[in-house]
């Protein structure tokens, strides 16, 4: 069975009508009421007519006459379709209307939604005055070079399934996890400052890796940086110190800074920010709440006994500073304020070159170092992760397990020969 038009005219009803017709004459179509061909002066125009709900009269275009073809079904079809809407109590002229201002509020906007002008006009100063910022604002300024162009409430998931693909590749996944996260934290800055009314990246997710691929990125990752250092590390950096004191003076705050560093195993933002009353002389112990957890409702506490030799050489630098009953550790020796947290790379980096070391050496290698020595001298993991600052052993387990099975063999040989030796009884019974 034939299907039927949606409209009376016909394709050569069309052509005569644009051949002999006047200029502005209509040809009306007999089955959409409204719905006809003008003629122009340079070709066609389909349109509707129609009364809005005030009661004027309207006229809409559906779209330029080509040759009847598609045009004349087409241009039908959203006769219709306005004809339809009007039933339903929506005027299509005031729908146009509003697209039209729509488009053309969000091009006004468009500058202040791109990711390159909020990040820099607004996201940078806003993360200035935070700690890490600079960190953060790093990580989006080299992460998203694809995305710079793209106003924000245009980024999709499939935007974000491309990045994912070029950016993991050679990282850890923790590492793109955490850099999404400083995309997504800025995205929701944005739409919380009512800059972006929507984001388009729900149901987005970092792809997890195989268990192979886990333990092929651990195995190379991890081993390379999580573990002790080596003897000749220990040594250059000895070297390097002993060199630095000689250039800068035995007073600088680095040297301490470094050796409590050294000691506690401490991330060098908690060392920034650890007051006096953190770090008590008097009773020989630190209690520190780290950063990454003082803000949780039950926050982990640090608590480290100080040996003879860092006590005496944190009361060397008290007293060095003034001996002040309160403040900072290891205050600015400008302002008084807390030091930038990556002052200590420029001094980091010196002692390393003096001592004869790669650049490539992390100051969080002490840390790494402090972690990896508990573990090999089989400390229980409970207690590691308290002295690391962490909540539960699943940091370390995940990030340190090259350092367990060594301490799981170690005690597992204690224990399979229980009843493969001959115990007394059996050698006196001999």
């Amino acid at each position: 069975m034939a299907k039927v038009s949606e409209t009376s005219i016909t394709k050569t009803d069309a052509l005569n009508h644009l051949r002999s017709a006047k200029a502005m004459s209509e040809l009306t179509c007999e089955k959409i009421i409204g719905f006809h061909l003008v003629k122009t002066q340079k070709g066609a125009t389909w349109r509707l007519r129609y009364t809005d709900f005030s009661g004027a009269r309207r006229k809409v275009s559906l779209g330029k006459f080509v040759d009847g073809t598609a045009d004349r079904i087409d241009s039908a079809q959203l006769a219709r379709k306005y004809r339809d809407d009007l039933k339903a109590g929506n005027d299509p002229v005031e729908n146009i209307r509003l697209k039209k201002r729509n488009f053309a509020e969000q091009q006004a906007t468009k500058h202040q939604r791109l990711f390159r002008t909020y990040l820099d006009e607004v996201y940078t100063p806003y993360q200035m005055t935070k700690r890490g910022g600079k960190k953060t604002l790093a990580t989006l300024n080299s992460a998203f070079k694809e995305l710079e162009s793209l106003p924000m409430d245009e980024i999709t998931v499939t935007d974000l399934n491309a990045w994912c693909k070029r950016y993991s590749v050679d990282r850890a996944v923790t590492t793109v996890e955490r850099t999404y996260t400083a995309l997504r934290a800025m995205l929701y800055h944005a739409k919380e400052s009512g800059v972006i009314s929507k984001l388009q990246n729900k149901g987005f997710k970092i792809p997890k890796r195989t268990s192979q691929e886990t333990d092929a990125e651990l195995s190379s990752e991890e081993l390379a940086k999580r573990r002790m250092l080596t003897e000749e590390e220990i040594v250059g950096i000895k070297k390097g110190l002993d060199s630095y004191k000689i250039e800068v003076g035995e007073s600088h705050w680095f040297f301490p800074f470094f050796r409590l560093a050294e000691y506690s195993g401490m991330r060098p933002g908690d060392l920034y920010s650890m007051t006096w009353q953190e770090l008590n002389l008097n009773f020989k112990v630190i209690r520190k709440h780290p950063n990454k957890t003082r803000h949780h409702n039950n926050p982990v506490e640090v608590v480290l006994p100080l040996d003879d030799d860092i006590l005496n050489l944190m009361r060397e630098w008290y007293q060095f500073i003034g001996s002040p009953q309160k403040g900072l550790v290891f205050p600015s020796p400008k302002t008084g304020r807390e030091i930038t947290n990556t002052m200590h790379l420029g001094h980091w980096k010196k002692v390393l070159a003096l001592g004869g070391l790669k650049e490539n050496l992390d100051f969080y290698a002490l840390r790494h170092n402090f972690i990896s020595k508990l573990l090999q001298a089989n400390v229980p993991l409970s207690t590691v992760a308290k002295l690391a600052g962490h909540k539960t052993t699943k940091m370390i387990e995940k990030h340190y397990h090259h350092m367990l099975p060594k301490a799981a063999a170690e005690a597992l040989s204690m224990i399979a020969g229980d009843f493969s030796k001959p115990n007394n009884l059996e050698v006196k019974a001999k």
